[in-house]
């Protein structure tokens, strides 16, 4: 503070800032871009450790080895699917659970999709739970273990390996009595929806397009939860999913007890496909690290949750999906025996909590299972990968304040050298008829450097952020009379929106007068302080969104001025419509299935990018609608006009 109050001190930062902010920006965005990405380098992150230490993971004697009644079941659901292709077999799921002697409750619930999906159409499903309560406790708490059911005719990979372990689980937790926990098994159906109503029946909560039918029975507050999604009974690793809704993460002491009892049991663990390799040399290790930080960052950034597991976050209760994973001509395989002591230790690591996860880190990104980084040490990279654009908006500001009172002084010493003049001629001064009204002459201050000159400009931008995040409705109506798919209907309205969002400046250039016009510093520097508000709110929840942001839009943004060069000009709209939130989800989009998909050619890879984007506009928007995931809220009414003020900027400058 001293540095600051100092009129000497401040008098050097000002100058340091006008002089070169440019080199100041260029020199912290590439310190810390590098930055960010060495924190996959061993020594700048660190090992994970358990800061919760009640729960004393692997310290007990392992009591399962009931595998034989997990192949059994697996070989009996097997048989029963074949009957059940679209449904879930709910009385079958109701029997079992009611042979094992648990209280068994199937809950109905109903949805409809957004944008009339299904016209008015309801969705009738079921939810089936069973619970275990506990012999010491009266079911104050408890602990979930979930599997999601799908069926033979979906294309996505199966979970019967997943069903079988639940029920082993089941009937091997009722032998014993020393669980302090209620403990909830389960099975629900249509993805995330079945999950969302079970989860707003036991809270109580209400949703405009799930109807959650009554729950019969319920336990305590729930501490943890546990999704199971294993497709066989043989796996060669298990893939821990942690991503949850808008980007939260499960307390990182839940993830560091699976890796610990997984190594225990001698069971490979990984992230987002990523297994551990046996580095030859610090290079190729580094790599592999570097590639698993890119590849949680780039499912967090999404928003939209890895598993059933990312709906619990919303209620501070932790969880995450384990998904089994099996490979050809990968050795180790694994069957029910191992899972079932790695769940075994799980609950009952769950069963000594004395209180809610709280002692470990909830914002941290995992170079590997067994290290991290927190957020101590990724946001100060990240702070100067993002303050470019509040050093640049600094330096434009100091420029149009000493620019205004140059001009001021010059115009105080015009008006005394003219006064100086009539006098010595001996001649009245003559006060331009508008003193003599008592009217002010316009001073540079009250026409092109006041903030109200951009307000227009902002509303505006405003105007088309909110029209995109309120027209999806629209253009589905209006698309089924032209017999447009839904998809379609999106797609290409929200292009319409964005196309139309160009001709702003030209609007804008009509409206102006010659006075009114607004600095092109001026609005640069709003714009910059907008953009660096959003960056550095967003990191405070969802760092890999923001990173990613960050890593495009500050750049940009800095670069930017108008200019009088017909093909400089032409330049930066084309480096402003790729940085636009449009292009930026459909170079996502093309990097995201060069990573999955195969593709033949690059035309292909496009073409096929294109059609996959249709349906990541529309699961954003039932996403945003159905779940709160609120990507869709941000690039419609932050994003994309924050861009419009740039885009404006440098036609209107």
């Amino acid at each position: 503070m001293g540095l600051l109050s100092d009129p000497k001190s401040r008098a050097k930062i000002v100058t340091v800032i006008s002089k070169y902010n440019n080199k100041l920006c260029f020199l912290c965005y590439t310190i810390g871009l590098l930055w960010f990405l060495a924190l996959a380098y061993t020594p700048l992150n660190a090992e994970t450790y358990f800061s919760e230490n009640a729960l004393l993971p692997g310290l007990v004697t392992s009591k399962f080895y009931s595998d034989a009644d997990a192949e059994r079941y697996y070989s009996e659901l097997k048989t029963e699917l074949k009957k059940h292709e679209r449904s879930m077999p709910v009385d079958w799921l109701y029997t079992r659970f009611i042979e094992l002697g648990l209280d068994t409750y199937v809950q109905n619930y109903s949805f409809k999709y957004p944008l009339k999906i299904l016209g008015e159409q309801s969705v009738d499903a079921h939810n089936v739970f069973a619970i275990l309560r506990a012999p010491r406790a009266a079911s104050s708490e408890a602990v979930v273990l979930s599997v999601l059911y799908r069926p033979t005719a979906s294309p996505k990979t199966k979970t019967t390996g997943g069903f079988a372990m639940l029920f082993t689980m089941a009937k091997f937790f009722r032998r014993y009595t020393f669980w302090s926990k209620d403990i909830i098994f389960l099975v629900t159906e249509h993805e995330q929806v079945g999950m969302q109503a079970w989860l707003d029946a036991y809270h109580d909560s209400k949703s405009d397009w799930i109807s959650a039918g009554e729950l019969h029975g319920r336990s305590g507050p729930i501490q943890a939860a546990i999704n199971l999604e294993i497709p066989t009974n043989k796996i060669n690793y298990i893939d821990v999913q942690t991503e949850g809704l808008n980007g939260q993460l499960p307390n990182l002491d839940l993830v560091n007890l699976v890796v610990r009892l997984c190594k225990k049991e001698s069971i490979a663990v990984g992230l987002h496909g990523q297994t551990r390799p046996n580095p030859s040399d610090d290079l190729e290790d580094f790599q592999y690290r570097l590639a698993t930080m890119f590849k949680m960052m780039w499912a967090q950034a999404s928003g939209t949750p890895t598993g059933n597991h990312g709906l619990f976050h919303r209620y501070h209760i932790e969880a995450l999906t384990l998904t089994g994973k099996r490979v050809k001509g990968m050795q180790g395989s694994k069957g029910f025996g191992e899972m079932g002591r790695v769940m075994e230790g799980i609950f009952r690591s769950l069963n000594n909590l004395l209180e809610r996860f709280h002692q470990s880190f909830f914002f941290y990104i995992l170079p590997a299972t067994d290290r991290y980084v927190s957020i101590g040490l990724y946001m100060p990279p990240f702070g100067l990968l993002a303050i470019g654009s509040l050093i640049k908006a600094i330096g434009l500001w100091i420029s149009l304040s000493v620019n205004t009172q140059e001009k001021s002084e010059d115009g105080k010493k015009e008006e005394k050298t003219e006064h100086e003049t009539a006098e010595a001629h001996g001649t009245p001064q003559e006060n331009n008829q508008a003193d003599i009204k008592g009217e002010k002459k316009p001073t540079m201050d009250e026409t092109t450097f006041t903030l109200k000159s951009i307000v227009p400009v902002c509303i505006m931008a405003q105007i088309f952020g909110l029209g995109a995040y309120y027209s999806p409705d629209i253009f589905v109506s209006t698309g089924v009379p032209m017999r447009m798919s839904i998809g379609d209907s999106v797609q290409y309205g929200i292009l319409a929106v964005f196309l139309s969002s160009l001709a702003l400046p030209r609007l804008l250039n009509r409206s102006y007068s010659q006075t009114s016009r607004p600095s092109w510093e001026l609005l640069k520097c709003v714009a910059l302080i907008i953009q660096g508000t959003i960056l550095f709110s967003t990191s405070l929840m969802n760092i890999s969104l923001a990173f990613f942001l960050a890593a495009v839009m500050v750049p940009v943004g800095i670069v930017l001025r108008p200019v009088r060069n017909k093909f400089g000009q032409l330049m930066q709209a084309v480096l402003l419509l790729l940085s636009s939130p449009f292009s930026l989800l459909f170079i996502a989009t093309t990097i995201d299935i060069a990573m999955t998909e195969q593709y033949a050619t690059i035309p292909a890879l496009l073409g096929q990018s294109w059609q996959h984007m249709q349906t990541v506009l529309l699961l954003s928007i039932l996403d945003c609608q159905m779940f709160g995931n609120w990507m869709y809220n941000m690039a419609c009414i932050a994003v994309f006009p924050n861009w419009l003020l740039f885009w404006s900027m440098i036609w209107t400058g």
